[in-house]
């Protein structure tokens, strides 16, 4: 019987950004969440996404189109509280 995997809870993201003939920029910084990566994105500071990696205990999980949803439908909802807001002045 194999023993479970321990998990030791370190977790970053991996945001790769294309510049084009310039190249690529790997941003990875330990301490940034899940929410501000889409922060991030709604900003408009993270522009021509080429990935998002999650990784968590060595292992590598594609959160691209999650996070970039994510965003969408955040900025969406702002929209629409704005609306809701002009049309009730």
């Amino acid at each position: 019987m194999r023993k479970p995997i321990k998990s030791y809870g370190h977790s970053y993201y991996v945001v790769m950004i294309d510049y084009g003939q310039r190249g690529l920029e790997a941003i990875v910084q330990p301490e940034n969440t899940r929410r501000e990566i889409v922060a991030r994105l709604k900003s408009g500071e993270y522009q021509n996404v080429e990935f998002i990696h999650h990784v968590m205990d060595g292992l590598v999980e594609d959160v691209t189109f999650e996070l970039i949803e994510a965003a969408e439908a955040e900025l969406k909802d702002e929209v629409r509280a704005l609306k809701a807001a002009r049309s009730a002045a």
